[in-house]
């Protein structure tokens, strides 16, 4: 199997992440982070709102490494607003497209979506074969597994003193295929040794 060349981000993740002050963490596998546009804006229109502005701040920090994608869902969620329609779930329709579209680009390139929420079956329905379903408490697991950070359990705990709840990412998905191949890959990543610095 090809190794995942993308992290596309729902919105729950990067809440979860803010408020843990951890984001750093989705850079840690080296792979490009993509950001829907309608998860970028359900995360910070609300100025003020816990994490909102850590994310924010992260983003402008890692424009190299992490991109905000425009989508048709984006567009539509702007025109729901202002309509004064609601938006809810958007963000998630948008990181389907956001998938699809870098998909079509590469016919071989195979994508990570990284979620917080239960409903897993009615996501792997929606979404191309070549993209795994990761949950924030997996991804995080197998970080940790890498060594590529030190404790799942403290980024969690930070996470839910500042009111978030991750009691379902304290407990490992049931698909173990998405994790495995992480894990080879990241494990991979750690045995080749860095070149030398110019």
């Amino acid at each position: 199997m090809r190794p995942f060349s993308l992290i596309v981000t729902d919105t729950s993740p990067l809440f979860t992440l803010a408020l843990a002050g951890s984001l750093d963490v989705l850079l840690r596998p080296g792979l490009a982070v993509r950001i829907p546009d309608a998860v970028y804006f359900e995360a910070t229109r609300v100025h003020g709102a816990p994490g909102a502005e850590q994310i924010v701040e992260w983003i402008n920090a890692h424009l190299d490494l992490v991109q905000i994608v425009p989508t048709d869902i984006g567009i539509d969620q702007q025109r729901r607003l202002e309509e004064g329609r609601a938006i809810r779930g958007l963000g998630e329709q948008a990181a389907i497209e956001a998938l699809e579209r870098f998909l079509r680009s590469d016919a071989t390139a195979e994508a990570l979506l990284l979620f917080e929420d239960s409903d897993l079956e009615r996501r792997r329905a929606v979404v191309d074969q070549r993209v795994s379903l990761i949950s924030t408490g997996d991804f995080l697991r197998e970080l940790e597994t890498a060594g590529l950070i030190q404790s799942t359990d403290y980024i969690l705990d930070q996470a839910a003193a500042q009111g978030r709840n991750v009691e379902r990412q304290r407990r490992a998905g049931e698909d173990s295929t998405t994790r495995e191949r992480l894990r080879e890959q990241l494990t991979r990543r750690g045995d080749q040794s860095p070149e030398p610095s110019r």
